[in-house]
């Protein structure tokens, strides 16, 4: 038997419920609803905690741990911890496990002195945002856009198996931080299909009520707020498609700071949008599945993206959607998306007016989109990174 640490640490930092945290979280319920005979002779475990001295503890239970009771809602200060932990104590802990290889889903925090356990190290690469746009994302706290793009790619450099999760980054992975072919692999991301395809156990009309959404004709983004999320291109495309005779109003669920609010609506109403904005903060997952199937489409127009999971959720949910061909979407989308280019804001409205004025197009969207989603499901995700191990292990 060859041991494999799969670390689910991110798990007690802000990324808890999305990003890292949710890669992490649902690739360990994937890999849990493994057949043994899928495994071999590779043995999994979950590291739930660690100290900064090697303290440690894990789970062979995969799909048990969702973050520390005691942690409920993790800050910046929990990340640094975290950081500092992973940096410090992981190579310890890993030696007295007596792991063979440890796999990082979130590549932040590279840990030091891995030789010392004797356990190589897989990394998965969500992306390669930063070095496309360092002035953008690396600031001073990162190292700036010299030091920080050297910190990049030593996470990647220096790992023993580089994952990526599309095509385009791949791409990136080879050419930009120029790992070696041989020591990377692509495996998709996976959504949890099956329960996004479900009908969500709460009352629609009452979830729209709650939201204040009533009868009102809208459009879904769903995340925090980042510059590459380009919330320029969604305001214009709206501020298009309402001139052309549409009432369509854009729904942003996610959690926001103050700072960010404000931005998003100096952007809005510099688009001449602003009642056309609707910001309703964190929502569960069974609000969004509600929105996924009340909403006109679901539109991802970001400047880039590594993959794009909410494409694949709202594909599951029968939501048609609108995304740009930037980076990654383009490749997740496929033929069940309209496409755009992100600085396109006339092409962004005059899709929005397409999505709002053709219940036909919606209709086929919506069913080219569920025939795709289970491309991209769990299990198809868990199966592909237990072949990785096991070649990676010789297992």
């Amino acid at each position: 038997m060859k041991t494999l640490l799969i670390d689910l640490t991110s798990l007690d930092t802000p990324s808890r419920r999305r990003g890292f945290g949710r890669y992490v979280r649902d690739l360990a319920v994937g890999l849990s609803r493994l057949a043994p005979a899928e495994l071999g002779e590779l043995r999994l475990l979950g590291l739930t905690h660690l100290g900064l001295t090697g303290e440690y503890r894990v789970t062979e239970q995969l799909d048990s741990f969702n973050g520390s009771p005691e942690i409920p809602v993790p800050t910046a200060r929990d990340h640094y911890r975290w950081a500092y932990r992973r940096r410090l104590g992981l190579f310890r802990a890993a030696k007295n496990i007596g792991a063979d290889a440890v796999h990082l889903g979130d590549a932040h925090a590279t840990p030091l002195l891995m030789g010392l356990a004797h356990c190589r190290r897989i990394v998965t690469c969500h992306d390669a945002i930063p070095m496309h746009f360092p002035r953008r994302y690396m600031g001073w706290r990162d190292g700036g856009p010299l030091l920080g793009a050297a910190i990049e790619r030593r996470r990647y450099r220096t790992a023993d198996l580089v994952v990526a999760i599309s095509d385009a980054t791949l791409n990136d992975v080879l050419t930009i931080h120029r790992v070696p072919p041989e020591r990377v692999v692509r495996v998709y991301n996976g959504v949890d299909v099956e329960r996004w395809s479900r009908a969500p156990e709460l009352d629609a009309d009452e979830t729209l009520r709650e939201f204040g959404l009533g009868n009102q004709a809208f459009v879904l983004f769903v995340g925090g707020y980042h510059w590459h999320k380009n919330v320029e291109g969604m305001m214009a495309g709206i501020a298009l498609a309402r001139q052309r005779g549409t009432d369509l109003t854009l729904v942003w669920a996610g959690a926001l700071s103050d700072g960010q609010t404000q931005h998003i609506k100096a952007v809005a109403a510099q688009a001449g949008a602003s009642d056309a904005l609707r910001l309703i903060g964190y929502v569960s997952d069974e609000q969004v599945a509600v929105l996924y199937r009340s909403a006109v489409a679901h539109v991802l127009l970001s400047r880039f993206e590594g993959f794009g999971l909410t494409i694949i959720e709202a594909m599951a949910s029968g939501c048609p959607v609108m995304t740009t061909r930037a980076g990654s979407l383009g490749e997740i989308a496929g033929d069940a998306a309209i496409t755009v280019e992100p600085e396109d804001h006339a092409a962004v409205g005059a899709g929005l007016v397409r999505l709002a004025t053709d219940p036909a197009l919606r209709a086929d969207l919506s069913q080219r989109g569920k025939a795709r989603a289970p491309r991209f499901s769990l299990q198809v995700q868990a199966r592909e990174m237990a072949r990785v191990f096991r070649d990676f292990l010789q297992v």
